[in-house]
Formats: C-alpha cells, sequence, structure tokens
C-alpha cells in the first residue's frame, strides 16, 4: 500500500519508484520464466539483437508472471489509485534493442490507468533507463506534448527528463498518459510490466477504452504472434475463483476486449 504523500506525490508527477519490491527468490523466478517464455515464443526466430521481442505472461507456462495482476502489491497500488473497481489488463515481458522515442501509453486522455514496469538488469541514464516528463499525464500539458511530437520537436535527448535509474528488484510505476522513453539501452534490454485500466465512468471514457482494447487485441499481430491471445484460456478460466480476476474478465468481456 501506498502512503497518503506517495498517492499525492504519483497523482502529481504521474509516476513512483517503488525499491526492491521482489525479493531474490522472486527475481530469480522471474529469470527463468522470462527466459522460458521468450525462448520459447521465438524458436523459429532467436534473439539476435536486430528487433524487439514481445511475449504475453499470463500462460500456465509462466506461473509466477500468470499471477502478477493478482499479487497484492499491485492490484491494491492500483486500485489506491484508481478506485477499487480498477481491472487488470496485461503482463508481459520483452526484449528491447535500442532507444525508445517519446510517447504516452494511451491514445487518448480519457482512457488510463496504471502500468508497473521493472527490469531484470541494472539501468540508469546511460543503460536504457526509463525516463518520465513529470506531469506530462495531466492536460494541457499531455496535449502539448503530442503537437510537439507531430511537429518533431520532441527530440530524445534534449527534452529536460526524470531519469528513473533502478536495480533488478525495484518497480516503476507510471500513469498510463504519461509521456516517456528511453535512451541508451543498447541490445537486449528486458522489462516486464503489469498493466491495469481504470474502469471508464462516462460514454467517453468507454469509448476510448474499447478502441484502447481493439489495438490491444493487435499486439501479437504486430509481433508475427497472432495465434497468442494477451488472455490465454487458463487465465480466463480462473480455474482458483480469485473473486478480482472474475471481476475483471467480466469487465473486460463487457468492454469486448476478449472478443
Amino acid at each position: 500500500m501506498l502512503t497518503e504523500q506517495e498517492v499525492h506525490y504519483f497523482k502529481t508527477f504521474g509516476f513512483l519508484i517503488l525499491r526492491q519490491v521482489f525479493d531474490q527468490d522472486e527475481l530469480k523466478t522471474i529469470n527463468e520464466e522470462f527466459e522460458q517464455a521468450l525462448t520459447a515464443a521465438y524458436r523459429h526466430a532467436p534473439f539476435d539483437g536486430t528487433r524487439r521481442h514481445w511475449v504475453p505472461m499470463l500462460g500456465s507456462d509462466t506461473p509466477f508472471f500468470a499471477g502478477l495482476l493478482e499479487d497484492l502489491r499491485f492490484c491494491r497500488v492500483a486500485e489506491q489509485l484508481y478506485g477499487e473497481d480498477v481491472f487488470g489488463v496485461a503482463c508481459d515481458a520483452n526484449r528491447y534493442v535500442g532507444d525508445t522515442q517519446w510517447h504516452p501509453d494511451t491514445r487518448s486522455p480519457h482512457q488510463y490507468g496504471v502500468k508497473f514496469a521493472f527490469y531484470l538488469k541494472p539501468v540508469d541514464a546511460q543503460s536504457g533507463a526509463l525516463r518520465v516528463l513529470p506531469g506530462s499525464h495531466i492536460c494541457p500539458f499531455h496535449d502539448e506534448l503530442r503537437q510537439a511530437r507531430e511537429a518533431s520537436r520532441l527530440d530524445l535527448d534534449e527534452v529536460p527528463a526524470f531519469v528513473c535509474a533502478s536495480e533488478p528488484g525495484d518497480v516503476v510505476a507510471f500513469d498510463l498518459r504519461l509521456w516517456h522513453a528511453s535512451l541508451g539501452g543498447g541490445v537486449d534490454r528486458r522489462m516486464c510490466t503489469a498493466v491495469y485500466y481504470n474502469n471508464p465512468k462516462t460514454a467517453e471514457e468507454e469509448r476510448v477504452t474499447r478502441e484502447q482494447g481493439r489495438s490491444n487485441a493487435d499486439t501479437a499481430v504486430r509481433f508475427d504472434r497472432p495465434a497468442e491471445p494477451i488472455h490465454p484460456p487458463h487465465w480466463l478460466a480462473n480455474v482458483h475463483g480469485d473473486p478480482r480476476r472474475q471481476r475483471w474478465i467480466d469487465r473486460m468481456r463487457v468492454l469486448e476486449f476478449l472478443d
């Protein structure tokens, strides 16, 4: 759980660094599942440092990751920030290559939530740590940055930013609307995420959340993995009857995320 001061910090600046969330045993499991999942998913095209690899992690072969959205260290924080009706959406693993340009993780400021990102190797300003523009989750700053990007005025290394240096075990939580990037990551920057969405309250929020859901469904196609759903049958079956997960599944079904 976050303190009142931490909640205020997050709502003001749009991000928060949570130190040493995972212990050494958990990190060992995370690395093992990461290696196994990425290797299996890309047997046809082993990682050679030329393109990003991505894989959803809610399957039965990665049980630690598959249970991460229900982990109280994450879901309770998400509920603190966006209400108890927030819903867990996805968990993934990535092997990044090169820099990542400035962007938010949502198509509209009316569709928002929180992403928990954690790296499997130490990262800093020179090695690909997440860098953010504090307060850019709030309009009009958010929209002004979008206009600047469209006008090609957001050079990666010239925009003043906060660098979220982290060690294995740390987690960076940030609002999906927050503008962020990465510089100097080189080859094989290993990052995993767990994502929660605000439950839409207005017609406009619902419209853009549905749009985001359709875009999410296309992710597997963009990575040449059309047969690999973000929400596999094993996760949707909810065999342990977790009430939180079932509420999330029911809400995503209504919003047509699972079609």
